[in-house]
C-alpha cells in the first residue's frame, strides 16, 4: 500500500499456496506451536495495516478467516480486502459512506455480538476478534458455524491455558487487547 498525491494505492500479487480452511477440510491438523507461529505473522500484518508508518490511513481488514489467510512455505499471506475500511488519521473513523449497519446477536447470550455483526464495524478491534476466532479455530482444528457452535469453546479447546488465556484477550471485549502490537508483544512473552 503507498500514496502518491491524494490517491491511496493498493497492489496485490500473486500469492501460491492454499487458505488455511483447506488445509483443515483436508485433514491437516496444526500442532500448537504450528498455530502460534501463523498467529504471530496475522499479528504482524495487523500491525503493519493497523499503524501506518508513511501512510496516511490505517486499513481495517473486516474479514478475517480461514478463508482468506493463506499459507505458503511456512508464511502467512492475508487476502480479500473486498471488505476493508481506511480510517481517518484524525478520527480514527472510516473515510467511506457508512455502511447499513445491521448488528448480529446471538440470541443464546443476549447482549453479545457475533463474528457477523462485528465484521460490519470498522475498527481495528474487528479485527482482533477476527483473528482471535482464526486462533480458535487453529487450534480447535476444525471450521465452526456460529449456529451449531452450542458448548462454550473453552470446554471443548485441546490447547494449553496459557492458550487460552490469549483467546480470551481475543475474542471478550471486557479484556481485549488494545492492538494488534500488544497482542502480539503478549504472544511472544508467553512461556513455550
Amino acid at each position: 500500500m503507498f500514496t502518491c498525491g491524494d490517491i491511496d494505492y493498493m497492489v496485490q500479487e500473486f500469492v501460491n499456496g492454499y487458505p488455511l480452511s483447506y488445509y483443515i477440510v483436508n485433514g491437516k491438523r496444526f500442532g500448537e506451536d504450528e498455530a502460534v507461529k501463523i498467529v504471530a505473522q496475522l499479528l504482524e500484518i495487523l500491525t503493519y495495516l493497523h499503524e501506518p508508518e508513511g501512510r496516511r490511513h490505517p486499513v481495517i481488514h473486516r474479514d478475517l478467516r480461514l478463508s482468506n489467510i493463506f499459507w505458503f512455505e511456512n508464511k502467512a499471506h492475508v487476502i480479500d480486502f473486498g471488505m476493508a475500511r481506511y480510517l481517518t488519521e484524525k478520527t480514527g473513523r472510516p473515510d467511506t459512506p457508512p455502511e447499513r449497519k445491521v448488528v448480529s446477536i446471538d440470541r443464546r447470550r443476549p447482549g453479545k455480538r457475533t463474528y457477523s455483526g462485528l465484521r460490519a464495524e470498522v475498527s481495528p478491534w474487528s479485527d482482533l476478534f477476527g483473528a482471535g476466532v482464526v486462533t480458535l479455530d487453529l487450534f480447535a482444528n476444525w471450521i465452526a458455524d456460529e449456529k451449531e457452535f452450542k458448548r462454550p469453546w473453552q470446554d471443548i479447546f485441546p490447547g494449553s491455558c496459557r492458550l487460552k488465556s490469549f483467546i480470551e484477550k481475543m475474542l471478550l471485549p471486557e479484556v481485549q487487547f488494545v492492538s494488534a502490537r500488544e497482542a502480539l508483544d503478549h504472544l511472544e512473552k508467553m512461556p513455550s
